[in-house]
């Protein structure tokens, strides 16, 4: 049986917060999983937002660390510890130190904390590190890619299948032709879009996307992690771009 899958994008922007939208976090749930990709820095407060709270949380999985995509985590985990007491396991799945990076930024944010708050969650770290296939549940494949961002953030794409749905997310990447591979064949396909003429090193620009869209050979596309350039120029823009607090369902 295919399980009914809806996407909420609790936030879909870039690190700026240009034009007032929320830093990157998706989540996808079921009548029996919660699966956020990214966890940017103001994803506890949508996620609030939107009725849902951390307990409806299994897993975690971040594309790089860039604190618009993981900076969110210690707010998730103080609540869950302080305010929700959780009790079923969390899942936190990121590129190699994952366990390491996200402590040190709790205990930068809230000295002295970590050992408490790691204390009362039952806290499960998986690393990938490449191209790598991962099973964290039943049902659940993750399937990882090298992506080309600021090489220190450890950059990767997803592509994941839940069921028989598969949604692909970029991460954050200039164009590289490791992205049809994650889009091939996939239900819905998020894509970075950040800038609209500016090309750089770090990001995609819309003329560039343009230009490879027969490349992403998915069911439907959707952009995200838009900056100011691409939001000035929303009226030129023929793909469907992600909007804060959007719903679709599989």
């Amino acid at each position: 049986m295919n399980p009914t899958i809806t996407l909420r994008f609790l936030g879909c922007g870039d690190a700026f917060g240009s034009g007032g939208r929320a830093q990157s976090s998706f989540f996808l749930h079921t009548s029996s999983l919660g699966f956020m990709v990214d966890c940017g820095a103001t994803t506890l407060v949508q996620l609030k937002a939107a009725g849902l709270t951390t307990n409806e949380l299994d897993i975690i999985a971040l594309t790089h660390f860039h604190g618009d995509h993981y900076g969110g985590v210690p707010y998730i985990l103080l609540d869950a510890a302080l305010y929700q007491n959780r009790q079923k396991p969390l899942t936190i799945i990121s590129p190699p130190g994952g366990q390491a990076r996200i402590t040190a930024l709790l205990e930068s944010l809230y000295p002295g904390t970590h050992e408490k708050i790691f204390g009362k969650l039952d806290l499960n770290f998986l690393e990938y590190n490449g191209e790598d296939r991962l099973e964290p549940e039943a049902n659940v494949q993750l399937h990882t890619f090298p992506v080309i961002h600021s090489p220190e953030s450890l950059p990767h794409g997803f592509r994941l299948q839940i069921g028989e749905n598969i949604l692909g997310f970029s991460g954050d990447t200039t164009w590289t032709d490791t992205l049809p591979e994650i889009a091939e064949g996939s239900d819905l396909f998020v894509c970075e879009c950040n800038n609209f003429n500016t090309v750089t090193p770090q990001h995609i620009d819309y003329h560039t996307l343009q230009e490879n869209l027969g490349q992403l050979r998915c069911k439907r596309i959707i952009l995200n992690h838009l900056g100011e350039e691409m939001l000035s120029n929303l009226d030129k823009v023929e793909i469907p771009v992600a909007e804060d607090d959007e719903e679709i369902v599989f």
